[in-house]
C-alpha cells in the first residue's frame, strides 16, 4: 500500500516522547505531543499545521514554545487539540511573554479542548497580542479533526488526570497508475493533486483539469486512478494501566497500520506501573495483538531500562506475537 503519512518519533525511547507525522506530497505534518523537540529543524516545524496534545505535563507539553517561536511570522493558522485545561494552558504560556510588537504578525491560534461532554474553542491571535477570545463549542463523539485527506479521533482516558489517544486515519488511498498515465501521455504534475482532491470532494464528472494545454474530464481520468484502503496510524501515550482503560484503547486502535504506544514498565514492576499510572510493555504488546495492528512503535521508556532496553522490547514483541511472556 501507498502511504499518504510517514510516521516516525521525534526522540529515541528514553526521552520526551514526540511523534512527527509528515502528510506526503502536501507540505504538511502533525504533531502528536510536544515534549522536547528541539531536534527538529525549522523547517520541519514549519511544516506543522495541527498538534494533538494528550495531556500537558512537562515532557508531551514543553515543545508549545519551540513551535510558537517558528510560526509567529507565519500565515497559515495552527490548531492545537487536547484534553480538559488545555485553553488555559496555552493561555498561561503565552501570558508568559510580552506582545507589545507583534500586533502586524499573520499568526492566529486556534485551541480545541476535548471534553466527554463537548469540545470547546479559544482563539489566540497576534493582532490582539494573543488576549483569549472564546468561540462557540460544538459536541464531541470522536472525530475532531474532519479534514479533505484524512481524519483524527480522540479517545478520552485517565492518567490518574484526563488525557486522550489520537488516531489519523485515511478513508481511503487513491493510487495513480502511472502506466497508464504514460500509455495515455499525461505528464506527472500538479495536476494530480487536484485531480485527487476533485475525486474526495464527489465533484461533478465534467469536472475539467488542463493537462499540458489539454482539457481533460474528470470522469474520463478515472482510468489512471485505484482506489484502496487507507492508512491508520494510533498513539497512545501515559495510560493508567487499569481494563477499563485497555478495552477501551483495543476497540479504538483497532485496525491500525502502526499504532505507536507507551512501554514505560516491564511486567515485574507491573505494581510501579499501576502506582505511576503507565502501560507495561506486556500490556502494550497485548493490545496491538487483541486490536489486530500491522506493527508497534514502542515508545516512552522508563530510564531505569537504559540497561536492558532489549528485554523491554522483546516483552512487547512476544506478547504482540502471542508468546507470552
Amino acid at each position: 500500500m501507498n502511504h499518504v503519512f510517514h510516521a516516525a518519533p521525534v526522540n529515541g525511547p528514553f526521552e520526551d516522547p514526540s511523534l512527527y507525522v509528515r502528510i506526503l506530497r502536501e507540505r504538511r505534518a502533525l504533531l502528536f505531543d510536544a515534549g522536547d523537540i528541539r531536534v527538529l529543524d525549522i523547517g520541519n516545524i514549519l511544516k506543522i499545521s495541527d498538534i494533538f496534545i494528550t495531556h500537558t505535563h512537562i515532557d508531551h507539553f514543553i515543545g508549545i514554545d519551540t513551535v510558537l517561536r517558528a510560526v509567529l511570522r507565519r500565515d497559515i493558522p495552527l490548531r492545537i487539540f487536547g484534553p480538559e485545561n488545555i485553553i488555559a494552558c496555552i493561555e498561561g504560556k503565552l501570558k508568559g511573554y510580552t506582545w507589545n510588537l507583534i500586533k502586524q504578525y499573520p499568526i492566529r491560534i486556534e485551541v480545541f479542548e476535548v471534553r466527554k461532554d463537548g469540545i470547546s474553542q479559544a482563539g489566540f491571535y497576534a493582532e490582539n497580542s494573543f488576549c483569549r477570545i472564546d468561540h462557540s463549542g460544538k459536541a464531541f463523539e470522536d472525530v475532531i479533526l474532519d479534514d479533505p485527506l484524512f481524519t483524527v479521533k480522540a479517545l478520552p482516558l485517565s492518567h490518574d488526570i484526563p488525557v486522550l489517544a489520537y488516531s489519523v486515519e485515511e478513508e481511503y488511498h487513491i493510487n495513480i497508475n502511472k502506466a497508464m498515465l504514460q500509455e495515455r501521455g499525461l505528464p506527472v504534475g500538479h495536476w494530480l493533486s487536484d485531480f485527487k482532491m476533485a475525486i474526495r470532494q464527489a465533484a461533478p464528472p465534467d469536472t475539467s483539469f488542463e493537462v499540458a494545454g489539454k482539457l481533460h474530464r474528470l470522469d474520463e481520468l478515472m482510468s489512471i486512478a485505484t482506489i484502496t484502503r487507507g492508512q491508520k496510524i494510533a498513539y497512545i501515550m501515559d495510560v493508567s494501566p487499569d481494563e477499563e482503560n485497555i478495552s477501551k484503547i483495543i476497540a479504538f486502535v483497532a485496525g491500525s497500520d502502526v499504532l505507536f504506544c507507551e512501554s514505560y514498565f516491564l511486567a515485574r514492576d507491573f505494581d510501579r506501573a499501576r502506582e505511576r499510572h503507565h502501560l507495561t510493555a506486556a500490556i502494550a504488546g497485548r493490545i496491538a495483538r487483541e486490536a489486530r495492528v500491522g506493527n508497534v512503535g514502542t515508545m516512552h521508556i522508563s530510564p531505569r531500562y537504559r540497561h536492558c532496553l532489549d528485554e523491554l522490547y522483546h516483552e512487547v514483541e512476544r506478547e504482540f506475537r502471542g508468546q507470552g511472556i
